[in-house]
């Protein structure tokens, strides 16, 4: 036998139960998690499950297993796969389509295979069982024939044309026919499509060893690695049938467990349970892996494949066969089995398997006295794979290779007694794997032992350890997206966030790499603010993107010549297999700098646009100009290879001068320079950075003196004389090459920081700017400026250095993000997944999957794949409905007479005649087709609109003020309204997965975009924009088994204290007339609600009166966030008609669990005793709220936000830390334009913006309430400014204002405000220890004698005093805050002298748990 070389497991990926990945799986394994379940009803019906009954082929005694459910989830269209062909298609195909593109991503990526594609196999084990697409097919074909021809010869009367709406009838409960996609049910496809999909041009074929078939996959491909055919193969097995008549196979023979548990080498383990999934394992050989730096989890060494040969029976495990594969394996390594440290055994729990198993172990392995290995099964977690058991087992003993981790095995407390002859032990908890002088190296062996004695084993080892070489695990990245911040704020609160990942659908974006605890608190923190996040602690949040649809412009930006240099990108080009040679440099030699910046920005490039980043233009600092010009194809690569290569970097070094950075703006540097000419300035790099370039003494000289007026400045280690007229006399070198060049047409636009504007076209022009580059200064801020207007707003720094921080520095507080491509404190991999997480959340789409560790195949959207094989039926009511009348009694009928078995035929023959007539008289199933349209939202068209507004207004308002929003139960009746468009004569019997995005508002008028997309024979998805989807299920009609109203005991309950009227007169609920329809509240208690409600005529009013009665029980047993919106339902169904305008109706509410941020609830709505409607899952979503903001929801007219202080002004604290509920406030607070000129202020500015006009609007109501006025709402004031500035007070909706002055100020999250009938003005400032030149530019010498201790309080108060007369006067302090002098400072007052008058300005301190406040304010001294 050739000897075969070691191979090297260089990347993995899994589908098993309970784990959708190789992490999830990994850790489920560690924990000891039990993914085993019942069997779900749509995997086969429970009907089968008779375990008392006598044994037949139909009957179960089983009914446990593993299941992968609702995990068989595959973005089909990013593999190239039409969602048409699904329902064609067996599932196993697309899932191990998943699962290999994911272990390619986890081997670092398709870059990572071999170029020649020839070069890469996959083996996949799989078995000939009758798998869901194909019982599918059986169902049309075959049982559709039999119930046909079986009628038709026991009742020939019925003719070939009802027979044949028969057969129409039952294959339409199977979804729509596709013989084009027939195709899908090869089996063999498995491994096909695989290499199909993923340009896999190797061996592509499946195996069928039964159980054994995934590790003699493993077996093939390591003999493929072998021959030097393939360089890389996939490997692994699938295995998803459950269908009944494999159980009955296994229920037949006596092998699945009565006890319901799988209990591997348990003396009691009494059988198997079913499992299912899908492994895939990327061989290489070992050497190729350690040349070509791979991870590498663990290494093959053996592998050994036997036959039982003649044995006493098919069905009877025989150990020689056992032996003799699990003996070739070791002997293959070259290893003496008892160096094993781990044993990952087949483990049925079959009595008769583990016996057997036990004696090749101790046969094999042989006997201490002590235990020295670890025995496992991965089937007591998972249950049995068949096929793919093998590689389940071989993923595991590679991870515990890899970790150094000895896994648990489940349910083995009491061990079989024959373990005792062996070396192993079971273990109940992962403890760590040790190593020692005897047992250096971590080993394990696999077995898989197949039905009817096909055996393999496979040997594994720990791969050796390389000097200097560190290994870690891919960073995790969490991607949330979500339309609305509140939502997002949600995804955050999830308990299965990080298990799920990738949540959420929207506009607004968050990415944070690494998601630690203490960062998702983070993240929290800054999503409730909602401001822009970009980058700190690796955490990216847009509310607004500025690409994709945000229309902003991304532009790689190359820097030049930097104090530092180190190339971390040695990993980046492994993976994309680039060429890279890392560069000797040293800081100062230009040449050489010059070379290795060329050379990496080109390389970075290069690596970005392989995860599909593309720019739209590309600029360069100094020499990075001209590395953008290679980029962009102006100059050749191989001709600037050329030059490169023969270039003398000693060439470019001009004797005697020197550069030194300057902290200040290039218009002081220039000032600072006039009047001599050695020193010139050579860069202009951003508004607080400038350089200078001349003969070193004069260069020092210079930066001396900046130094002495405080500027920061430092001399560089570069002597190129650079951008600067001192190069000329060196530029041959330089010429000759421009001159050289072939010169060809950009494929990119490229900025010069020459010029500021793009590179022109004409050659003669670019040959000359090449040169000029060099000669004049470095216009950076320009050329950033000018790229800002003409719409960019993402800019990737390609290069090493810190030039992302002079972009930052020009654009400051516009909305823009820079990221680095390099950074100096990480590897390069690690730093691109930084970029591709920051351009994502700012609405780009880079190819995260490219990325090792970043999850291969997922980009879109996932299709759930039906992986059932449920008898068809037709429900009860159709049944029913279609029972045919009595006939003429037959001749049966009358030979049942007098015989009994004729009679129970008969019997039997009715009841089929009865289902054959329901199928001849109902209805054909309606044709589900796509719809497409849109919904008119506005008070016009839906006028019932205008009593479901959020805000109470003054009569005569205009309605958006009122803010009237389409209520969420409405949006439920309009997404059944479509989806029954989409199937005419049918109805909308049920809604799963209800989403509620955001409110649809109907001022002003908008058109909401409809879709319906059928999703199989009677279920369709809906949806209206990005507002709110559901799936909706269609019927001909409505359920006829409603289940029984709840009930519960009287001492659950007591009578409330409100009366159901008092919920709409005292605004407990916002809800207008044609929305009042609670009637009646019934009883309250602990966790439910009962009430009597009253039909409204209103769209969707009636469910909306159920969320109103579950709304009072939130207010009546809730302290806090009792302000409550839907956001989502998980199934409701309806069992008749919708009741009629007036009719009663009994509500009762069970709330299921409350938490800070969601309330979660069921509901009944009973007719007449009977259950109409029942609802599952109800989703509030909790908004901050507390009484003073109840108290402003219910009556705006009269209440108030702010506190009133001694001295008659206002002062406001947030409370409401999350963005939704500010937003709310805003709405309630504000009106007309006011609202718009929120809008329009920056994010960072509207939080105090708002708490201004909160104050100023409450300062106006309290002093007109003073007067004698009325109710007085905020909507009929309305707060301006005019053109200094200064607030204006205007009334609306008819409301006439005496002559008033108001004045506001905010810090923080405080807000204040005074209204007087005079003049007046106000202040509020932190009390913050200053800077002397602070003090000193504020204060004379006669107020700093006046400023008390402690200091920092005092002066506060000195300048809040300032700014109170400078608002009073209207004047504000026009930057010259000593022009306002404190003459005074006496207890609780100060004077204040301005333009030769004295004003009393009075002042207190406001504290609050973050610092301390100065409120100061002054009005006519006789007013106080």
């Amino acid at each position: 036998m050739a000897e075969t070389p070691p191979i090297a497991i260089v990347g993995m990926s899994v589908l098993f139960p309970g784990a959708p990945d190789l992490d999830t799986y990994w850790r489920n394994i560690v924990d000891g998690v039990d993914a085993i379940t019942e069997v779900p009803a749509d995997r086969w019906d429970p009907g089968f499950y008779q375990p008392d009954a006598a044994p037949r082929a139909d009957r179960i005694y089983c009914r446990r297993g593993g299941f992968v459910g609702e995990l068989a989830e595959v973005d089909v269209t990013g593999f190239g796969v039409m969602p048409s062909s699904i329902p064609g298609t067996e599932p196993d195909q697309l899932i191990a389509l998943r699962v290999a593109a994911q272990a390619i991503a986890d081997a670092g990526g398709e870059h990572r295979l071999p170029a020649d594609r020839q070069r890469t196999g996959v083996i996949l084990g799989r078995g000939g069982y009758l798998t869901p697409g194909l019982v599918r097919l059986d169902q049309r074909v075959r049982t559709a024939a039999q119930v046909v021809r079986t009628l038709g010869e026991l009742m020939p009367e019925l003719g070939g044309e009802r027979l044949e709406e028969l057969r129409q009838a039952f294959t339409d409960r199977l979804g729509p026919e596709a013989p084009d996609a027939a195709i899908g049910l090869v089996p063999n496809l498995a491994a096909s499509r695989l290499a199909n999909r993923l340009d896999l041009r190797g061996p592509a074929y499946t195996v069928d060893a039964a159980c054994a078939s995934s590790l003699v996959a493993v077996d093939h491909a390591v003999r493929e690695l072998a021959t030097g055919r393939c360089d890389v193969v996939l490997a692994g097995g699938v295995h998803h049938c459950h269908d009944v008549t494999f159980w009955s196979v296994f229920s037949q023979l006596g092998a699945l467990s009565r006890s319901q548990r799988i209990r591997p080498f348990h003396q009691d383990a009494d059988g198997v349970l079913i499992g299912e999934g899908t492994g895939v394992v990327v061989l290489k050989r070992l050497a190729d892996a350690e040349r070509d730096g791979d991870r590498v989890y663990a290494v093959v060494t053996g592998t050994g494949v036997a036959s039982d040969g003649r044995t006493a029976g098919l069905s009877n495990p025989d150990t020689a066969g056992q032996v003799r594969a699990v003996r070739q394996a070791w002997t293959a390594a070259g290893i003496d089995p008892s160096a094993i440290g781990l044993l990952e055994a087949h483990g049925t729990a079959t009595p008769a398997g583990d016996a057997a198993e036990l004696a090749t172990i101790a046969a094999v392995f042989g006997q201490s006295e002590e235990p020295t290995a670890v025995l496992g099964s991965v089937k007591s977690m998972i249950g049995h794979t068949m096929p793919a058991a093998g590689v389940a087992g071989l993923v595991k003993a590679a991870l515990a290779v890899y970790h150094g981790v000895l896994p648990p095995t489940l349910h083995c407390d009491e061990p079989h007694p024959a373990l005792a002859a062996t070396r192993f032990e079971t273990l109940g908890a992962a403890k760590v794997w040790e190593t020692d002088d005897r047992r250096p190296v971590r080993r394990a062996g696999v077995n898989a032992f197949g039905f009817g004695g096909i055996n393999a084993h496979v040997v594994l080892e720990q791969a050796a350890t390389r000097g200097g070489v560190e290994v870690s695990e891919p960073e995790r990245v969490l991607r949330l997206s979500a339309p609305t911040v509140a939502e997002m704020g949600c995804l955050l609160e999830r308990d299965d966030l990080l298990s799920t990942g990738d949540t959420g659908r929207g506009r607004i974006r968050l990415g944070l790499v690494d998601p630690t605890p203490k960062r998702l608190n983070l993240a929290r923190k800054v999503v409730a603010k909602g401001r822009p996040w970009r980058g700190r602690n690796d955490l990216w949040f847009v509310p607004e993107p500025l690409l994709g649809a945000g229309g902003g412009k991304l532009a790689f930006v190359f820097p030049g010549l930097e104090n530092e240099f180190e190339a971390q990108v040695d990993d980046v080009a492994r993976h994309f297999g680039l060429r890279w040679d890392s560069p000797e440099v040293t800081v100062g030699d230009v040449g050489r700098h010059g070379k290795g910046v060329f050379q990496l920005g080109r390389l970075l490039d290069t690596a970005l646009r392989g995860l599909r980043v593309a720019p739209d233009a590309l600029a360069g600092h100094s020499l990075g100009e001209w590395t953008a010009m290679a980029v962009a194809g102006i100059h050749a690569g191989d001709e600037v290879d050329a030059f490169l290569a023969g270039f003398d970097p000693d060439a470019l070094t001009v004797p005697g001068l020197a550069f030194a950075v300057i902290g200040a703006d290039a218009r002081v540097v220039t000032e600072a320079l006039e009047g001599q000419s050695e020193v010139v300035l050579s860069h202009d790099n951003a508004p607080n950075q400038s350089m200078i370039c001349g003969p070193a003494e004069a260069v020092d000289d210079f930066v001396l003196a900046f130094r002495g007026d405080g500027v920061i400045s430092q001399v560089l280690p570069f002597r190129s004389g650079f951008h600067t007229p001192m190069l000329a006399p060196y530029l041959g070198p330089i010429r000759e090459a421009a001159e050289r060049y072939t010169l060809h047409p950009a494929k990119l636009p490229v900025w010069s920081a020459t010029t500021g504007r793009h590179y022109p076209s004409a050659a003669i022009e670019v040959r000359d700017l090449f040169v000029r580059h060099l000669l004049e200064p470095v216009r950076f801020r320009g050329l950033v400026e000018n790229m800002y207007t003409a719409g960019f707003r993402a800019f990737v720094q390609t290069g090493a250095g810190q030039l992302g921080s002079l972009i930052g520095n020009t654009l400051h507080d516009r909305e823009h993000l820079v990221v680095a491509a390099h950074s100096a404190h990480r590897p390069g991999l690690p730093q691109l997944l930084r970029v591709a997480t920051a351009l994502w959340a700012d609405g780009a789409d880079p190819a995260f999957e490219l990325l090792p560790g970043q999850g291969g195949g997922k980009r879109g959207r996932a299709v759930r794949l039906d992986l059932g094989g449920a008898l068809v039926s037709l429900d009860e009511r159709v049944r029913r409905a279609f029972r045919p009348v009595a006939a003429k009694a037959s001749t049966l009928d009358r030979i049942a007479e007098r015989n009994p078995l004729a009679a129970e035929f008969s019997g039997l023959l009715a009841d089929t005649a009865g289902l054959a007539a329901e199928l001849f008289t109902a209805r054909s199933a309606p044709r589900l087709r796509p719809l497409n349209t849109e919904l008119r939202v506005s008070v016009e068209t839906m006028p019932y609109l205008l009593d479901h507004c959020f805000f109470k207004q003054p009569a005569g308002a205009d309605p958006v003020d009122a803010w009237p929003v389409v209520p969420a139960t409405t949006v439920i009746g309009h997404l059944m309204e479509f989806a029954e468009q989409a199937a005419p004569g049918s109805r909308a019997i049920a809604l799963e997965d209800v989403r509620l995005n955001q409110w649809i508002a109907a001022t002003p008028a908008l058109d909401v975009p409809v879709a319906v997309v059928p999703q199989g024979p009677s279920r369709v998805c809906a949806s209206l924009g990005e507002y709110s989807r559901a799936v909706i299920e269609l019927g001909g009609g409505f359920p006829a088994d409603p289940p029984a109203p709840w009930t519960f005991a009287a001492g659950d309950e007591r009578t409330p204290d409100l009366l159901a009227e008092q919920l709409y007169t005292e605004r407990w609920m916002f809800h207008g007339p044609k929305f009042q329809g609670v009637e009646e509240l019934v009883a309250v208690g602990e966790r439910h609600v009962r009430g009597v409600l009253r039909t409204p005529e209103a769209p969707g009013a009636l469910l909306d009166n159920a969320g109103q009665l579950l709304g009072y029980w939130i207010m009546s047993r809730l302290t806090g966030r009792t302000t409550v919106f839907p956001v989502g339902m998980r199934r409701i169904r309806f069992y008749g008609e919708h009741p009629l305008p007036g009719e009663r109706l009994d509500c009762v509410v069970r709330v299921v669990s409350v938490t800070d941020a969601e309330l979660e609830a069921d509901i009944q709505l009973i007719l007449r005793g009977r259950v109409w409607a029942q609802v599952e899952g109800w989703r509030d979503r909790r908004f901050d709220s507390n009484p003073v903001i109840r108290a402003m929801d219910r009556r705006p007219e009269r209440a108030t936000l702010s506190e009133e202080r001694p001295g008659r002004w206002a002062l406001v604290r947030e409370q409401w830390p999350d963005l939704a509920t500010r937003d709310l406030i805003m709405r309630n607070v504000l009106a007309g334009a006011e609202r718009q000129a929120y809008a329009d202020q920056p994010p960072r500015r509207r939080r105090t913006w708002l708490l201004g006009r909160i104050a100023a609007k409450d300062a106006v109501r309290r002093l007109l309430w003073t007067g004698g006025e009325g109710d007085i709402f905020p909507a009929e004031l309305r707060i301006g400014n005019d053109s200094s500035g200064a607030p204006t007070l205007s009334g609306a909706y008819g409301r006439v204002l005496p002559e008033l002055t108001v004045s506001i100020a905010h810090r923080d999250a405080l807000g204040v405000a005074i209204a007087r009938r005079g003049p007046c003005g106000i202040d509020v400032e932190a009390v913050e220890d200053r800077q002397e030149s602070t003090v000193t530019a504020a204060l004379g010498e006669g107020e700093r004698a006046l400023l008390g201790e402690p200091e920092a309080l005092w002066f506060t108060r000195f300048w809040a005093a300032k700014e109170a007369v400078a608002k009073r006067l209207r004047t504000g302090l026009r930057g010259d805050p000593r022009a306002f002098t404190v003459v005074g400072a006496d207890g609780g007052r100060l004077t204040v002298e301005a333009g030769g008058a004295r004003y009393p300005v009075w002042h207190t301190t406001i504290a609050t748990p973050a610092k301390k406040y100065v409120v100061a304010w002054t009005e006519n001294e006789d007013d106080h």
